[in-house]
């Protein structure tokens, strides 16, 4: 038994990496001044199966966790349309080239559930079973500007279910998407999302855009230096 433990800590730790960003603290965060409450749109691009209630209870779901912080996203459908490709990473490569309107902040994609999917989720299923390797990714955000990415918005699979949902897939994701990496714990993350608040104030910030401090920590105050950083990378 004990020569089993650090696989089973390995796997279990890697689950929990999956499906959120760290270990909240709360006395730190309570510690912390977040300011006024402060509203970001995120733009949506989804699939013809995702309902209006399903978006309204992802985004009730996201903005629970982000009244921490004083923050509100507030949704705003873009479009419905077929999924660009099968992989992760096609969504993510369509969204690159999809410029930021005016009335977007952030974009986001919302993936429903196809009979690809479904094959797929059987084949995963039996690969964890038999292996413990979980292949299924359920969201990401690009990391060049922190400002584009996609959740899996349906799902029902037994392993999905087990270990995460849609709603903590978006909140993980929204994480990312206000400039948060992963870490053990969240203290490094409410600094950023309270650094990112400050710069509301900065000077040379659009007023029509909130602003982004990248994973990398790079500062994004307007659609113009957004573009021009998409252009360098």
């Amino acid at each position: 038994m004990l020569q089993q433990f650090p696989y089973h800590f390995f796997l279990l730790f890697f689950l929990f990496e999956c499906t959120t960003i760290g270990f909240h603290e709360k006395k730190v965060r309570e510690g912390m001044v977040f300011g006024e409450e402060s509203q970001f749109r995120v733009c949506l691009i989804t699939e013809p199966d995702i309902t209006k209630k399903e978006i309204s209870e992802l985004f009730a779901a996201w903005n629970e966790e982000l009244s921490f912080y004083q923050l509100k996203a507030l949704p705003v459908e873009l479009a419905v349309m077929e999924r660009p490709g099968f992989w992760g990473t096609d969504i993510l490569g369509y969204l690159m080239e999809h410029q930021l309107t005016k009335d977007c902040d952030r974009l986001l994609y919302l993936k429903g559930r196809t009979w690809g999917d479904i094959v797929f989720e059987v084949l995963t299923l039996g690969i964890f079973v038999g292996v413990g390797l979980k292949l299924e990714v359920q969201g990401a955000v690009e990391g060049q500007t922190n400002t584009r990415g996609y959740i899996k918005a349906k799902y029902t699979s037994t392993i999905q279910m087990l270990f995460t949902s849609p709603k903590s897939t978006l909140i993980h994701e929204g994480y990312h998407l206000l400039g948060c990496g992963h870490q053990l714990f969240m203290k490094e993350c409410y600094e950023k999302i309270r650094d990112v608040k400050l710069l509301l104030t900065d000077p040379n910030r659009d007023p029509n855009f909130f602003p982004v401090i990248t994973t990398r920590g790079k500062k994004i105050l307007s659609r113009d230096k957004f573009l021009i950083r998409l252009r360098e990378d």
